[in-house]
């Protein structure tokens, strides 16, 4: 908090929207460090801001449509790790077979060597 303007750092903290509009132009990197300045002193003096104010935290407002986007993109990346684990399981499977097969044959030629005597 000592780099910034304390005041500046109050008001965001007490979500002053004239505050809010002077700094909208800071580079991005700098407002994050505000943002922690503000939340260091909302934790520091149990500030709670009058309207969501300034958070390093704020999140964007979700439409409908963009859960529906996100949760048909879910379902389609639960289809495909599902899709991904069967073929792993019948790759898998197919190799225990070849295995086994060959054991067999060897045991097999074996034991008719043994009998050749």
């Amino acid at each position: 908090m000592s780099e910034f303007n304390k005041e500046l750092v109050k008001a965001l903290a007490n979500g002053d929207k004239e505050a809010q509009e002077q700094i909208k132009d800071l580079p991005l990197t700098v407002r994050m460090a505000l943002g922690t300045a503000v939340d260091q002193l909302r934790r520091d003096e149990n500030i709670v801001p009058m309207d969501s104010g300034f958070s390093l935290y704020e999140q964007k407002k979700v439409t409908q449509e963009e859960q529906d986007e996100l949760g048909n993109a879910l379902a389609e990346r639960n289809k495909r790790l599902r899709e991904a684990d069967e073929l792993r399981e019948k790759i898998r499977q197919e190799h225990l077979e070849k295995e086994i097969k060959a054991k067999v044959a060897r045991a097999r030629a074996g034991l008719s060597m043994n009998d050749r005597r």
